[in-house]
């Protein structure tokens, strides 16, 4: 986002079409389809003094709903309140350079509602010291169901080999995708090889990721394979990583850190294709949260080279009273889930109302007066959100690595202290 002299605000991440499911009495699946919204303001000019949009509001203009969509809940904990067709939610003062995520509202698709477009639902952001956006996302009755084909786990991979993955992707909706159609590759512990003409790479030498662009449409019930094969080379120490790939609605990526800027360096080679192939399997998957808007594959491998999961020390930083977020990821990269004890007067703070549902948090399990479990990482990075409630010197908690691994050749360096420094 630009520098500027003085604060604005603008949309980080808006719908441009909200496909609404339709649903029947047999379905298994009928929860509401959320709405979600992400501001930005701008960043301040190099040197000069951040400055805050105050007082921001965002409107809704519900009326294309009538008729076709209810109003599921409302998300009272942005201060959203509705009147009729409109709905006004107050997220408040914004600092230049942050922003607020919310999810104002959920609807549901009404019985015998007619697929096909219906009009638009039409945003506007205004505030106390900053010009006035707006957005217009078109509604749809019926959705695409993005899926992706899963990749089992490859074990005893020899260090400095070659790995491939063929991203293959399918429409299990009852609506098509006239959009193009974006692949996002990512790799963990190794570089990309390929260098395919219609892809992006973050980097001219060994990449890690990469975005490729293809032109629609993906009908429902029609699915696809790459032509070609995505080449990694594993890290010459790596123990274990992934090489990933998400597909997204070219005009709908849910986080703009997913993509790459026009300067990224392009491949030289011929461009990525596809082929049809059948969707139909199980082994085709669709997202949990994000059906209509993106699908992902994981394909995890774990090296020859010795594995040893090694918990980091952890400090939680802050003053009294205050909440904060903190890594617990190790120092080697461990990617499994974690679990800890924390120090006294330390207190958890999990997902919020309103959070994008995608993010995910460390929490407890059934026991509540257990140990705080921090999941292995999925489409995000887990974060452990706590309060400070008290100053308690010398308190200290624990974090360990769930490791079951029978070859771990230190199991002593599984568990590692949490400390608390308190900033005055």
């Amino acid at each position: 986002m630009k520098h500027s002299m003085r604060p604005e605000v603008k949309f980080r991440y808006a719908m441009n079409t909200y496909y609404l499911p339709r649903f029947t009495a047999s379905d298994s699946d009928d929860r509401p389809t959320e709405y979600p919204v992400r501001l930005a303001a701008n960043k301040p000019a190099p040197g000069g003094a951040p400055l805050i949009v105050k007082n921001v509001k965002v409107t809704f203009d519900l009326s294309a709903l009538k008729g076709i969509a209810t109003i599921d809940w409302v998300n009272k904990g942005y201060g959203c309140k509705r009147s009729g067709d409109s709905m006004t939610c107050a997220p408040g003062d914004i600092n230049q350079g942050e922003g607020a995520e919310f999810t104002p509202f959920a609807v549901k698709v009404q019985p015998g509602a007619e697929k096909g477009p219906a009009g638009p639902l039409k945003i506007t952001v205004t505030s106390a010291n900053a010009p006035t956006v707006r957005h217009t996302t078109q509604l749809v009755v019926g959705a695409p169901v993005l899926t992706a084909r899963q990749d089992k786990m490859l074990t005893e991979v020899k260090p400095d080999s070659e790995l491939t993955l063929t991203p293959a992707f399918g429409n299990k909706g009852d609506t098509d995708v006239d959009d193009e159609l974006v692949i996002v590759v990512k790799t963990e512990k190794a570089t990309l090889r390929d260098r395919y003409g219609n892809c992006r790479y973050d980097k001219a030498t060994s990449p890690t990721k990469a975005v490729c662009k293809f032109s629609g449409p993906l009908p429902a019930g029609k699915a696809y394979e790459a032509d070609g094969p995505i080449t990694a080379l594993v890290g010459k120490s790596a123990r274990h990583g992934q090489i990933s790939y998400s597909v997204y609605r070219a005009h709908d990526v849910l986080s703009t850190a997913e993509m790459l800027p026009g300067s990224a360096p392009r491949g030289t080679g011929a461009p990525l294709g596809l082929r049809p192939v059948d969707g139909s399997g199980s082994e085709f998957t669709d997202s949990a949260h994000w059906k209509a808007e993106m699908a992902s594959d994981v394909l995890e491998f774990s090296t020859t080279e010795v594995h040893d999961p090694e918990a980091s020390e952890v400090t939680i930083k802050g003053k009294v009273g205050q909440v904060v977020s903190v890594d617990v990821l190790s120092a080697d990269g461990y990617q499994g889930a974690t679990r800890l004890t924390l120090p006294e007067g330390v207190s958890l703070e999990g997902h919020r109302e309103g959070e994008p549902s995608e993010l995910t948090f460390c929490g407890y399990g059934e026991d509540k007066n257990g140990p705080v479990e921090c999941p292995a990482p999925g489409m995000t990075m887990p974060v452990l959100r706590v309060r400070i409630d008290k100053r308690v010197e010398g308190a200290q908690g624990t974090i360990s690595v769930v490791a079951s691994d029978p070859k771990d050749p230190d199991q002593e360096n599984n568990t590692a202290p949490i400390n608390v420094e308190y900033l005055d």
